[in-house]
């Protein structure tokens, strides 16, 4: 029904742009045959163009598994004490719409056929005349004279001399087959009856006929008076149906007029050319992109501290970055040169705002965000020349701006006055480098580590004050650099890879393209097909430094049929190209997601991490939470058997605002792990996401705590 209404206002837009031209420009001209042609393209443009649309291309990094789950808004749903509630369907007044418009086609196709029908019957009951190409009928029925088809209608009581230039007159609209475009309105103007354009766009095409007619009749009619007389006789009569020619159509001064001859300029005609502006808009306005995942994101995960919920990974500029609900942002179109953009956030008084997570659009990954530090100051690199900037901050607006990459860019923030949690600006976690304190934000001294990065460890909480005192109090990140770590014997987690040689590629292209290799070889199952198994897989792997894959592993719990299938492609993989840097001494690590939707389709295009709206719950989080504790019933077995629990669930909202392609993220045991995915699986009504205005299918996650009852031992 969505696809219908795109389709639908499409077709009028296309419309409505070669009537405003036709009527601003070309109704008063005289080359009317070319006005035929352009008025009937019109029609057929409206109902073909809107079937095509055109595409450019975005590129979107591919974010590794950690950063999928930390970009989307959760919460914790206790099921401990579960009640029992029905889902309740909201009510969709789309579905009243439809119900409106198909009722309108119907009540104009009924009108229509009754019109026709009460035609044909005149005509099985009429004695007619044959002439050249048309058949003349005398019917007394009808007082207005006209043409249908190849018929011509011509009331008993006209005279001789009036017949012979209706005659003339009305041959025209035979021979040249005007009912052809009479039909095409017809259809249009009951596809789109409820838009008035339709029907001024009928009249328009009407009229011209008329002009097309008169100009032929007037150069066989021997006196031109004579024929202007007749038009004048048939003033009062009225036409019968809207597929028949009529004689006295749109009779007035107009009309009269442009029967003159009149000598124009041929150059004139190059007016019909000023409808190309309209294609260029048109096509510009519905244009859609298709999105690319570029090789920005970071491949490591170092550290991720629950109780928190912050996800470090290694990068080039930013090896930071914080959790993010809601968050909105948009993506720029290549080219894919990057720059660096720096400024200051300030609070509404002025004074400078601390921890504000910067993002930039057109990257998921952590070289493409920051976050402000004590004197609300920041610096962002790699972000693309058509970027924007998404500033969040607890406690205050969200804030989306064109990245500036000619000046300091200088942000104020504004209170959020719905914000319900804590207003008091949490301060960034001490950075900690070879067991010495520094007063450095602690992405800007991951970023002056550099290469030198070795292990990065947070630590939160009485572990932290316990450790380094009050300084501690916000969090505390120990980083210890690659050459400290050598020296006390230890192994470096990982490798920063701060350029792309730092990084293996896949058959001379960038490491994110083996996703497309994989979704190239994979084969839905059989049995998967048969059993009615659908549903997303997300593998990890790893590339070692000859260029051979290792380790792939299914993350959550999934059926066994796909996810075997997915292993047994990436195991096939053919050898990757080493990365460039010989300096480079750690496998790399990375993810892909492949998707099965039944019947037999292997998914090309992922779901979006992240969104300009990302997908909203009617009601907002609270709601949602709600719906889920309400409807989540704790299995008795498992009761039984006291197992508990958090299971976290990954699913995908669809542009339909559905839940679909759950999976298990992190399970606790199969009876647990199954009531969470059929809870989420009957999640509806969401708000979808949206991507340039349009909606789009976007990774959700959420987990769900099974608590059993705090019983008093005795």
């Amino acid at each position: 029904m969505e696809a219908f209404a795109i389709y639908f206002l499409k077709s009028v837009i296309w419309l409505t742009g070669f009537a405003l031209v036709y009527f601003l420009f070309l109704k008063n001209e005289r080359f009317f045959h070319l006005n035929r042609f352009y008025l009937v393209a019109g029609i057929l443009i409206s109902f073909i163009f809107p079937l095509f649309t055109v595409h450019y291309q975005v590129e979107l990094s591919a974010p590794d598994v950690s950063q999928t789950i930390n970009l989307t808004p959760a919460g914790n749903v206790s099921a401990a004490v579960p009640q029992q509630a029905g889902y309740v369907n909201k009510f969709d007044y789309r579905f009243v719409l439809l119900a409106l418009y198909l009722s309108g086609v119907l009540f104009f196709a009924f009108r229509m056929l009754k019109c026709i029908r009460s035609l044909f019957k005149s005509i099985d009951r009429a004695k007619f005349n044959s002439l050249d190409q048309a058949k003349l009928i005398r019917a007394s029925e009808f007082k207005s004279s006209f043409s249908f088809f190849n018929y011509i209608f011509i009331n008993p009581s006209v005279g001789e001399t009036e017949m012979e230039e209706i005659l003339n007159h009305e041959m025209v609209h035979v021979n040249q087959k005007h009912w052809v475009d009479l039909l095409l309105v017809e259809l249009l103007r009951l596809f789109q009856w409820i838009n008035p354009v339709a029907w001024i766009y009928s009249g328009f095409i009407r009229q011209n006929h008329e002009y097309i007619a008169d100009e032929a009749a007037l150069q066989q009619a021997p006196d031109p008076a004579v024929y202007k007389a007749v038009l004048v006789n048939q003033l009062f009569d009225s036409r019968v149906i809207s597929f028949s020619n009529s004689f006295n159509y749109s009779l007035n001064k107009k009309r009269f007029d442009m029967m003159k001859e009149i000598i124009v300029s041929p150059y004139r005609k190059m007016k019909v050319l000023l409808v190309l502006p309209v294609f260029a808009i048109i096509f510009y306005a519905f244009a859609t992109p298709e999105y690319h995942y570029s090789a920005t994101t970071s491949d490591n995960t170092v550290k991720i501290d629950q109780a928190e919920t912050t996800v470090l990974t290694e990068n080039t500029d930013s090896p930071g970055k914080s959790k993010a609900s809601g968050m909105q942002t948009t993506v720029s179109q290549p080219p894919v040169d990057q720059k660096t953009v720096r400024g200051i956030v300030l609070k509404d008084d002025g004074q400078p705002l601390e921890r504000v997570n910067i993002m930039s659009t057109g990257n998921t990954g952590n070289a493409s965000s920051t976050t402000t530090g004590r004197d609300g100051r920041y610096e962002l690199n790699k972000v693309q020349p058509d970027a924007s900037l998404l500033f969040s901050c607890p406690g205050y607006k969200g804030l989306v701006l064109k990245a500036d990459f000619t000046k300091e860019m200088s942000v104020i923030m504004e209170k959020d006055p719905e914000y319900k949690g804590s207003v008091i600006q949490r301060q960034s976690p001490l950075a900690v480098i070879d067991g010495e304190i520094t007063d450095k934000n602690y992405m800007d001294a991951l970023k002056e580590l550099g290469y030198n990065l070795g292990i990065v460890k947070q630590i939160s909480g009485k572990e932290a004050t316990d450790k380094y005192g009050e300084k501690g109090a916000n969090g505390v990140m120990e980083l210890t650099t690659r050459n400290k770590a050598l020296e006390m014997g230890l192994k470096p987690e990982y490798f920063p890879r701060l350029s792309p040689e730092d990084y293996p590629t896949f058959q001379n292209q960038k490491w994110n393209g083996f996703r497309a290799w994989v979704t190239d070889n994979v084969k839905y199952p059989p049995e998967a097909q048969a059993r009615k198994i659908e549903g997303w897989i997300t593998a990890n792997f790893t590339v070692e430094l000859d260029g051979t894959v290792s380790n792939p592993v299914v993350l959550g719990s999934v059926d066994p049929v796909l996810s075997d299938e997915v292993i047994r492609v990436i195991k096939s993989s053919p050898k990757w190209e080493p990365p460039k840097n010989p300096a480079v001494d750690m496998p790399f690590t990375s993810s892909v997601n492949i998707g099965f939707k039944l019947p037999d389709q292997i998914v090309k295009e992922e779901p979006f991490v992240v969104v300009e709206e990302m997908p909203m719950y009617p009601g907002g989080e609270g709601e949602l939470l709600k719906f889920l504790a309400e409807n989540t019933q704790y299995p008795e077995a498992a009761k039984a058997q006291n197992i508990a629990g958090k299971v976290i669930i990954r699913f995908i909202v669809n542009t339909e605002g559905d839940s679909e392609g759950m999976s298990v993220l992190k399970g606790v045991h199969p009876l647990l792990d199954a009531e969470a995915v059929k809870v989420v699986g009957m999640l509806s009504g969401f708000k979808p996401g949206m991507q340039g205005g349009k909606a789009v299918p976007v990774w959700y996650m959420v987990p769900i705590t099974f608590a059993l009852p705090i019983t008093n031992q005795p």
